[in-house]
C-alpha cells in the first residue's frame, strides 16, 4: 500500500512540476534616436526595471542583456542588432526573448519571440501619455503584463 501511494505521489508530482515553475525570459532594451555616447535615458531605465519586476512577479525567471543604442528604429521585426543576444539566450536555455524598442518620442514596441522557432509571438506598441509619474509607471506595468500573459 505504501509503495502504491509513493508511486502515485511521484507520478502526480511529475505531472504538476512543469506547471509550477515559470518560463525563462531574456529581455533586451533597444533605445533609438539618442546619441550613442550620452547617458542612458531614465525612460529606458524605467522600462527595463519594470520588465524585470513584472516578469519576476508573474513567476518567470528573467534576465537582461546590455542596452543597445541605435540612431533610428530598426525596420525588421527582428532587429539584426538583437541576433547575438538572441543566440546567447537560446544557448542558455531561455524559453522566450523580449525586445523593447524605445523611441525618443516615447513610443515603445514590445516584441516577444520564441527561442525555439524565432517566431514573433506577440507585438504590442505602447504610446500612452499619462499625466504623472505614478500613472505612467502603472501604465507601463500593465503593458508589460499583457506581454507576460502570452507566456505559457
Amino acid at each position: 500500500m505504501l509503495k502504491k501511494n509513493l508511486v502515485f505521489s511521484l507520478f502526480f508530482c511529475a505531472l504538476i512540476m512543469p506547471r509550477v515553475f515559470g518560463a525563462t525570459v531574456s529581455c533586451l532594451v533597444i533605445e533609438t534616436g539618442s546619441p550613442s555616447g550620452g547617458p542612458r535615458s531614465q525612460y529606458s531605465t524605467m522600462w527595463e526595471n519594470n520588465m524585470m519586476d513584472v516578469f519576476f512577479e508573474t513567476g518567470h525567471i528573467v534576465s537582461n542583456g546590455r542596452m543597445v543604442r541605435l540612431a533610428q528604429k530598426p525596420e525588421d521585426n527582428f532587429p539584426a542588432e538583437a541576433a547575438g543576444d538572441f543566440r546567447e539566450a537560446k544557448e542558455n536555455g531561455m524559453d522566450y526573448f523580449l525586445v523593447a524598442i524605445i523611441e525618443q518620442n516615447k513610443t515603445v514596441s514590445l516584441r516577444l519571440f520564441s527561442t525555439k522557432s524565432r517566431d514573433m509571438i506577440k507585438e504590442q506598441v505602447y504610446s500612452d501619455k499619462p499625466r504623472n509619474a505614478k500613472e505612467e509607471n502603472d501604465s507601463v506595468k500593465r503593458a508589460i503584463g499583457l506581454i507576460a500573459a502570452q507566456i505559457k
